[in-house]
């Protein structure tokens, strides 16, 4: 199901949405809809936007790196030296 929405912008702002839309080469709908979703994840609604759901969580590493972060970083610096 779909919902249609009718909305007023500025000549400013629909500039830019219409110069993304050519840029993209997504429809006036799908730059809408990626915006809203991106917006909401913002929020804290507690949804992954799609284009990030497969990059969360991918990555390995120590279990507790949100605690030791600073010590983590220190030791690749001492690496690099």
């Amino acid at each position: 199901m779909t919902v249609r929405i009718n909305a007023r912008l500025d000549k400013k702002l629909a500039d830019q949405v219409e110069a993304l839309r050519r840029r993209t080469g997504k429809t006036l709908t799908q730059v809408i809809e990626e915006s809203l979703r991106l917006y909401c994840q913002s929020q804290g609604t507690g949804e992954v936007a799609d284009g990030l759901a497969g990059f969360v969580g991918c990555a390995d590493g120590p279990e507790d790196l949100s605690v030791q972060y600073k010590a983590e970083f220190g030791r690749g610096l001492d690496r690099k030296a």
